[in-house]
């Protein structure tokens, strides 16, 4: 009964579904999140008789990037430009970390406002005073949900050039003969179709925790608790 262990639960479901479905489900699955995005921020603008607050500016900037990257990550995904789109994974993590930010502070508005004036929210605090650098919000919301730390690690070497790309060149190994076969390309069809499921899951999953955090705002605005107390 618990809406958060339900969120969590769903997300494993997500993120186990492996081969049992192919590619193209996977893909449009996560296709149908965009009108999601859309639907969102419709909402969020109507909320309260139309009102609008600093965090909605913060909210529609991001409902722009998430439906963004979710956009070309399936381009890339359906070009079998696997490299680039993995890419996208660590940046879309990315929104969600720092928008969900907005909820450990103590004035969210504010918090809005200054990212507007440029100010990084690694130089903004909690409002229990601690600098919120990337370090700090993974190791927060891995504890409601462990993946964040994996997923984060990992697809940092794909944003930053590292063993993970010359990795990707072996298409093929013979440990008998003692030989490799190595790819340039852009198209990687030799990456395993299971691999290529938990990349479009893993980036599903986050992109439903950005909808989710969008949806909370949008109550809390629709909601206000001196609205309710009066």
């Amino acid at each position: 009964t618990n809406p958060a262990y339900r969120r969590e639960a769903r997300l494993r479901l997500i993120c186990a579904v492996g081969s049992e479905k192919t590619m193209e489900k996977h893909l449009q699955e996560l296709e149908r999140l965009k009108k999601a995005h859309l639907d969102e921020g419709m909402a969020v603008m109507k909320a309260f008789g139309g009102v609008g607050y600093p965090f909605d500016f913060l909210t529609y900037g991001v409902l722009n990037r998430s439906l963004s990257l979710t956009s070309g990550f399936v381009t890339l995904m359906r070009a079998e430009n696997f490299v680039a789109a993995l890419t996208l994974v660590r940046p879309q993590l990315d929104t969600f970390l720092r928008y969900a930010a907005g909820w450990l502070v103590a004035d969210p508005h504010a918090f809005a406002t200054e990212i507007l004036r440029g100010t990084p929210v690694k130089k903004q605090k909690t409002a229990s005073g601690a600098f919120m650098t990337d370090r700090f919000l993974v190791d927060h919301f891995k504890s409601e949900h462990p993946w964040i730390g994996r997923v984060y690690a990992e697809t940092s070497g794909f944003v930053h050039f590292s063993e993970k790309h010359m990795l990707m060149n072996v298409c093929d190994t013979n440990a008998k003969e003692r030989k490799a076969t190595f790819k340039i390309t852009d198209k990687h069809t030799h990456v395993p179709d299971e691999i290529r499921v938990e990349a479009v899951s893993g980036f599903t999953a986050i992109t439903t925790l950005i909808l989710h955090r969008v949806f909370s705002w949008r109550h809390t605005k629709e909601n206000p608790p001196g609205l309710k107390k009066d």
